[in-house]
């Protein structure tokens, strides 16, 4: 039986077959009676409720063929032709040691694109800008136009601490680039788009060139918690600490980062659905 969904008071809910039996459910003490419309909601709310009624009408449907798909074993495809952010062959449990960490599972979603609940969701887990403060606390004005991620992450964002700072700024850019990049390749190899990060690798490789030894100027057990730290973070927020690195010097001729960050965006591109047409 299709999944069926209806919009009410700003919820979205899956109508059970006690429901058509016109079996009523006992409303929860911490919710108000809705018998009359609160003088709260103006014409537009109204408007835009029937908006949303209809744009929910549609998702059952579209439940009912991303259903069928999987059940003929055709799993959707992102628009570079590779499955969306899914571990590669090499991500199993036995590749729990691997010094990139784990990449959590990530179910087909690329049908659903169009229903991202934010254009910073986009690529999550992996490529998706940091999580929105304002949908965490629950009140996004912006909706689907946030440009930060409304998708679950698992862990709070990594940071680095204050000793990780120091050692990062004393790094010149080919050092950076280089640690960078080691953790980069590990990510988009596991997470399945090492081919669609071509562009933005090539880039880290290029300026890392002549790159020395880090071992020559920071401590083992500094550089082993600093990787520990990097490898929680993912490749948005890796490519981000260059970003980072080249806006705070900005004024000693370190070259800019806005080929790293027109690269990023172009590796999201990628999976975007109208990209496949």
């Amino acid at each position: 039986m299709a999944l069926e969904l209806s919009y009410k008071n700003t919820f979205i809910d899956v109508v059970e077959d006690y429901q058509d039996m016109g079996t009523s459910r006992t409303r929860a003490q911490s919710s108000p009676p809705c018998s009359v419309r609160r003088p709260s909601f103006s014409l537009e709310a109204a408007g835009e409720e029937d908006a949303m009624r209809s744009y929910v009408g549609t998702l059952s449907q579209k439940t009912a063929n991303l259903a069928e798909n999987l059940k003929q074993d055709e799993t959707p495809r992102t628009a570079c032709n590779s499955s969306q952010l899914s571990p590669s062959p090499m991500s199993s449990e036995g590749d729990q040691d691997s010094p990139f960490g784990q990449i959590p599972d990530q179910s087909p979603l690329a049908e659903f694109f169009p229903l991202l609940p934010s254009q910073g969701s986009l690529g999550h887990p992996e490529l998706c800008r940091r999580p929105c403060i304002y949908f965490i606390a629950g009140h996004c004005e912006n909706g689907n136009a946030c440009a930060y991620c409304h998708m679950e992450h698992i862990e709070k964002t990594p940071k680095l601490d204050k000793r990780q700072r120091t050692i990062m700024q004393g790094l010149s850019r080919p050092q950076l680039l280089g640690l960078v990049m080691h953790f980069c390749r590990g990510k988009a190899e596991q997470a399945g788009f090492l081919n669609e990060a071509d562009e933005i690798l090539g880039l880290l490789a290029q300026e890392s060139t002549g790159a020395r030894p880090l071992s020559q100027y920071v401590s083992e057990r500094d550089l082993r918690n600093l990787h520990k730290t990097l490898a929680r973070m993912n490749f948005s927020n890796l490519i981000g600490l260059v970003s980072h690195q080249s806006a705070n010097r900005a004024g000693d001729g370190t070259p800019g980062s806005d080929h790293f960050s027109a690269s990023l965006d172009r590796l999201r591109a990628c999976f975007l659905p109208e990209a496949c047409a």
